[in-house]
């Protein structure tokens, strides 16, 4: 055959099988984590992905169950919800991503989020000032840490990255960092802990969103799955709530109760659910909650216990 009619033969073969140049999605693979390890007892955050192959049709599943997970194409990481649920006890999370067909496929590697047991009098956040961070506003922000058994070693992490950090009081009751406009560019759900200069020992990590300067008002479309039966749902379930207007500082409310809540984007959180939420059958109403300022609360969206 000659190289033309080859050519030709080839290229049909592309086109029949969807196969050609740029169409086969690459195999997914994640190179690391940030924060890589965790505090039992944190609350929930997000977990960015560093790797290869990222797309933004990639799913992340954590311990082998599907997580809301946003492409951010400027970095090229994957930033996914991590509920207070998930990092309650001491162990580990594994991670695994999967681009869909033609070509993709799952990595089978993954990779584990270490979540360490608290330290017998190691540290704990009890405030921050300021609590929250305006997206987009250009300048760097002086975060006060106040807490228990602080030591002057000890640093201020941001999303598992140490600030150079200064120590106040004899004896420490208070670190102060400043976090760098540049983490501030975009709204963001993010983690504060303290930590010792090379980690080892950490305190449970704390919530630092990262929002709009006035909050709008919630509105709540859907929640997936919207109906269960009685003790159906294994652990680590999520009901994923789609609509608008969400933020990082966003509350998913189970009759009128706050739960730990995942931010994932302004259209969508994640919630894990309680055991207790399925032990018996009933409507529980959900709502979202958005602080001040602005903020309210959406209308409600039913989930059925049957």
């Amino acid at each position: 055959m000659s190289r033309l009619g080859w050519a030709a033969l080839m290229a049909a073969v592309a086109l029949f099988c969807g196969c050609g140049s740029g169409s086969y999605n690459p195999t997914p693979a994640i190179t690391g984590l940030f924060p890589n390890a965790v505090t039992a007892g944190s609350q929930s955050f997000t977990l960015y992905l560093n790797g290869n192959g990222f797309q933004v049709n990639t799913t992340v599943q954590w311990n082998g169950v599907d997580r809301p997970a946003v492409f951010n194409n400027q970095t090229d990481q994957l930033a996914v919800t991590i509920l207070a649920g998930d990092v309650a006890n001491p162990g580990s999370g594994q991670l695994t991503v999967t681009n869909p067909a033609p070509g993709g496929g799952l990595n089978p590697a993954a990779v584990s989020l270490v979540i360490n047991p608290p330290a017998a009098n190691g540290p704990t956040i009890t405030s921050l000032d300021p609590g929250t961070g305006v997206a987009g506003s250009h300048s760097d922000v002086t975060l006060n840490v106040t807490g228990k058994n602080l030591f002057s070693n000890y640093v201020i992490a941001f999303n598992g990255t140490a600030l150079n950090t200064t120590a106040v009081g004899s004896p420490v009751t208070q670190l102060t960092a400043t976090i760098g406009s540049e983490s501030l560019a975009s709204e963001s759900l993010n983690s504060i802990a303290v930590q010792t200069n090379t980690p080892g020992v950490a305190s449970p990590s704390v919530k630092f969103p990262v929002g709009p300067a006035s909050n709008p008002a919630p509105k709540l479309t859907a929640i997936k799955p919207s109906t269960t039966s009685i003790g159906s749902l294994p652990p680590g379930a999520l009901i994923v709530l789609t609509g608008s207007g969400f933020v990082p500082g966003s509350v998913v409310n189970f009759n009128g109760s706050p739960r730990s809540t995942g931010y994932s984007s302004s259209t969508t959180l994640a919630v894990g659910v309680l055991s207790s939420d399925v032990a018996t059958g009933g409507t529980i109403s959900v709502t979202v909650s958005n602080p001040n300022p602005g903020g309210g609360t959406s209308a409600s969206v039913n989930f059925m216990v049957q």
